[in-house]
């Protein structure tokens, strides 16, 4: 089928149908105005696939489904099945083949580039050899793949500007990207889409939303990339439990959320509810290891589950709602909380295979479990004390473990190289500049970087500021304007009292800072090993800097700058702070 301009959306497309008056328009615009009929085959109303006594000779009008249903078949000269014939069906001496064996017919052609046999034609080269050409976008000025090549009358485009022109909205008046039969045939941009669907996914039976969902709405609406929005609508679990809530049917609650199987839409769909004021916030790392210590405990043998049950309940939740009383837990400190509580219930679990329990395990089942790996040594130390100490096992002498010391230290050069490339090369991420300076030369671990504030960041007297510990640390250029331009700084998010987030690198889920673990990867794609060159710097301060200086300056507690001043050899023990 021939090409031409459409007449309604002005494009160099395939014309796929005229108007009454003659104009050809492309299949979008054709399929959006196209009359309705009753097909004579289901009753149903739909667009005609064939009209009674046109071209096909067809003595009734049938929608698409029915014409498809009711095309004539024949046995299939390859199969022998009866099917609709793709090829042999005008007496020319050829077999007649279906879709599927007129496929499989097809002669073998060499691929002149890879060598090997496939099923086509001419000189084209196989599907794994072929590459889409790619060229300047003539919308978006990017290199990307070709969707439709350049004509008299237009530029490449690819297939995002393809799939998503500028159209006139229908709604807003304003021209920005969207579908030209967005809007009930009538073109309509993304936001404006989107903004429709979330009003009919939060609408309740009374017609209206609920005053506790219009900030959620509002969040749901206000987003950079609605083309995106637009296209995971529907398909994420979150979006059918939030369709639940604001029906009705399931009521606004966090045993509404723990209900459902916790992966990551709705973990995000929790956190958005708490970030509008829809949900009461709660210690979010708490209560999923309260739920990971209850299934620990399910899952272990019947006469296990108690003692489990005692020592997660008693001893390790409580040290740690003690310990981070008003403040939710690090990462760090949950990922240990579980190995503990995991690897208690593996060592109860590998007694029993021995044909033991707890109250009849001896010493040499202890240095055995113990002397299995580092793992069971650094994890099980803290329940066998507790289980010995309050008479749930025999007892026992439990060595302590062998204290690990740093054995990996960056070199120097190579520390200056990284974090010069990083003050050079404008190509990389902002953030990822940000975070490697912070660990090349000031020795931060990226758990700690991922919990910075925009608070922290003191801007005044030409100089930038951040406070790691007791006393505010002058960064050093260009590390300093590199920090100033950081989005959360410059799109001022701490003044916003709500609905934004408060963290110097905001992460994906409302509400919450990048995860310590997203930025290590970032680092090591970048070839900067965080442990590694962390201990560097560590070291080369440790060198130079007393303990109590050290530990004031970069936020170190007095052992960790202690043992670090022990570690680097340094002879501080006459060393007297400056009174004030």
């Amino acid at each position: 089928m021939s090409e031409t301009r459409c007449s309604d959306c002005g494009r160099h497309r395939r014309i796929g149908g005229y108007r009454p008056g003659g104009d050809a328009v492309c299949g979008s615009c054709y399929r959006a105005y196209k009359p309705k009929i009753r097909c004579e085959g289901c009753g149903r109303m739909e667009p005609p696939a064939v009209r009674a006594g046109g071209r096909s000779g067809s003595p009734r009008t049938l929608c698409r489904r029915c014409y498809r249903s009711e095309r004539p078949q024949r046995r299939c000269d390859g199969c022998g099945r009866m099917r609709v014939i793709n090829s042999g069906r005008s007496g020319s001496g050829e077999p007649a083949l279906c879709v599927t064996c007129y496929v499989k017919a097809r002669p073998e052609t060499v691929c002149p580039q890879c060598g090997q046999c496939f099923q086509g034609s001419g000189s084209k080269l196989c599907p794994d050899c072929y590459e889409h050409p790619r060229r300047v976008c003539g919308i978006c000025g990017r290199e990307r793949r070709v969707a439709v090549k350049a004509s008299d009358s237009g530029p490449d485009i690819c297939p995002t500007c393809h799939q998503a022109p500028e159209v006139d909205c229908s709604i807003c008046s304003q021209r920005l990207r969207g579908r030209l039969t967005g809007n009930d045939g009538r073109p309509a941009c993304f936001g404006c889409m989107l903004a429709a669907r979330v009003q009919a996914l939060l609408t309740g039976p009374e017609g209206t939303i609920a005053p506790e969902l219009l900030g959620v709405r509002e969040a749901l609406v206000d987003t950079a990339n609605p083309q995106a929005a637009l296209s995971n609508f529907g398909r994420s679990p979150a979006h059918k439990l939030l369709k639940g809530i604001a029906s009705g049917e399931l009521p606004l609650a966090h045993a509404t959320l723990d209900g459902q199987e916790q992966g990551y839409s709705i973990r995000c769909l929790r956190d958005l509810l708490v970030a509008t004021g829809a949900l009461q916030a709660r210690d979010e790392p708490m209560a999923r290891l309260e739920a990971f210590a209850k299934a620990t405990a399910e899952n272990a043998h019947p006469g296990d589950r108690n003692v489990l049950s005692l020592f997660a309940r008693t001893h390790r939740l409580r040290r740690l709602r003690r310990r981070y009383d008003g403040g939710e837990i690090p990462p760090n400190v949950v990922y240990n909380a579980r190995g503990e509580l995991g690897t208690a219930a593996r060592f109860l679990s590998w007694l029993r295979s021995r044909g033991r329990d707890r109250s009849t395990c001896n010493q040499a089942d202890v240095d055995t479990w113990l002397s299995i790996s580092s793992t069971n040594a650094q994890h099980t130390t803290g329940f066998l004390n507790w289980a010995i100490k309050h008479r749930h096992m025999p007892d026992l002498v439990v060595p302590l473990p062998m204290r690990s010391f740093p054995n990996r230290f960056a070199p120097e050069d190579q520390r200056w190289t990284l974090a010069k490339r990083l003050h050079t090369d404008t190509g990389l991420d902002l953030v990822d500049r940000v975070v490697g300076s912070l660990v090349l030369l000031y020795a931060q671990p990226v758990s700690r970087i991922a919990a910075l504030t925009c608070d922290q960041v003191v801007l005044g007297d030409g100089k930038v500021g951040l406070r790691l510990g007791h006393t505010d640390l002058d960064l050093i250029e260009p590390l300093a304007r590199l920090v100033t331009r950081l989005p959360a700084l410059r799109d001022g998010l701490p003044a916003s009292p709500a609905g934004q987030s408060p963290w110097l690198f905001p992460g994906r889920l409302p509400g919450r800072p990048l995860h310590p673990a997203t930025l290590s990867r970032r680092l090591n794609a970048l070839g900067i090993d965080p442990r590694v060159t962390r201990n560097g710097a560590l070291m080369s301060y440790a060198r130079e800097l007393p303990p109590p200086v050290l530990g004031r300056l970069l936020g170190f507690s007095p052992g960790t700058a202690e043992q670090w001043a022990q570690i680097a050899g340094g002879k501080w023990a006459r060393y007297r702070p400056p009174t004030r």
